[in-house]
């Protein structure tokens, strides 16, 4: 039976910010908070954002979510949005960012630390603040999900915050936002779009529409992900990324498998999430080869360009490498920096993380040990 989820409202496209203050209006917020990073306000992203706005909006500006989202970081924010007396949020920025700010729409509203409804996730109730995200990278899909990861730490493991009360109200998907995306970043968010497509489509969850959107998804990273690198300039390839990012967070919905367990693995390290899924990719794709019915893998590899027969894993495999190669993006994670040695405990966590229950196939411990070797490298 086919579970057709509900996503939050959209404006895509070039000049959707123009819908913002309106939209504020009627949430009834006027005091807003912008959650962002230094370096979107180093290269005047944030203020772009802020010439969006009416010029005597009373609007806050929290400007250090790290790379990787933390709990200081929420907290940092909600000092913020409590001494300037705060009534909604927009979050500005790439996965990190809007992670947090799902997170911090909860710690507005209730009497306890951030680490107490992380531990208890049936503390997060509807009495949640107004939240708009505004993507500024094209692949995480976190302006429309209902889940994220927030690190205790910096170099700790995530945590998950899973609710449908910390999904965002309405997402703003102007890819003038994303013009100023470095090639490595274009590169492996593009990427991450790329794996939530496939898993989300490969997921044991039916569901018919939001296939079709993976599937076109897909095709529009294939066909425009190298002009987004080679020239951050391209419009037609930057509105393109953010419909390919946009659709792979509606994938999500289906529910994730092996490539993001293996991310998670090595997730105690500060390492980016977007590189580690699609170092990840090939190896799981390999794995699938021949096992996966209803030709699912076919179809896939058509979506892709490629030929759809009996051993289309291994094709998909091969041309997501390719491609990889092609970004200059790494093909291990030891070569992404990733130092740590102890095999046995990534083995366990692969295994027993919530992302397999997803898929269509979950990986037994042996096969996770083959995995692990090959994505660590």
């Amino acid at each position: 039976m086919a579970h057709i989820p509900s996503f939050p409202g959209v404006h895509f496209g070039f000049e959707a910010v123009k819908e913002l203050s309106g939209e504020l209006k009627n949430r009834g917020v006027d005091r807003p908070l912008i959650i962002t990073d230094q370096g979107l306000v180093e290269h005047g992203v944030c203020q772009q954002l802020l010439d969006a706005l009416p010029a005597d909006m009373a609007v806050s500006v929290f400007d250090e979510i790290p790379e990787n989202p933390t709990i200081a970081g929420v907290e940092g924010a909600l000092a913020i949005y409590q001494a300037k007396n705060c009534n909604g949020i927009i979050g500005l920025g790439g996965g990190s960012v809007l992670d947090s700010g799902k997170a911090l729409r909860v710690a507005t509203n209730q009497n306890m630390p951030v680490i107490e409804y992380l531990n208890d996730l049936s503390k997060v109730t509807a009495d949640v603040a107004p939240y708009i995200t505004i993507p500024t990278t094209a692949g995480t899909g976190a302006e429309i999900t209902f889940g994220g990861g927030i690190h205790p730490e910096t170099n700790a493991p995530a945590m998950t915050i899973r609710s449908i009360h910390v999904q965002p109200d309405l997402a703003i998907c102007d890819p003038d936002f994303t013009m100023t995306l470095p090639p490595r970043l274009t590169a492996a968010t593009g990427m991450d779009a790329l794996t939530h497509c496939v898993e989300g489509f490969l997921s044991s969850n039916a569901n018919p529409p939001t296939e079709a959107i993976a599937l076109d998804g897909t095709r529009r990273v294939v066909d425009f992900i190298e002009r987004a690198v080679e020239d951050g300039s391209d419009r037609e390839a930057r509105l393109n990324m953010s419909m390919a990012a946009l659709q792979g967070g509606m994938a999500i919905y289906m529910g994730l498998g092996p490539i993001h367990a293996l991310s998670m693995c090595f997730g105690d390290s500060p390492l980016h999430h977007g590189t580690l899924v699609t170092v990840a990719m090939p190896a799981v794709m390999r794995f699938y080869n021949g096992k996966l019915a209803d030709s699912v893998l076919e179809r896939y590899a058509a979506a892709m360009n490629l030929r759809a027969d009996k051993d289309a894993g291994n094709r998909i495999a091969d041309a997501v490498a390719e491609m990889n190669a092609k970004l200059s993006l790494p093909s291990t994670v030891r070569e992404m920096g990733y130092e740590k040695t102890d095999v046995d405990r990534m083995i366990q966590e692969a295994y027993e993380s919530p992302f397999n229950l997803a898929s269509p196939i979950r990986p037994s411990l042996a096969d996770y040990e083959k995995l692990v070797t090959e994505v660590l490298g």
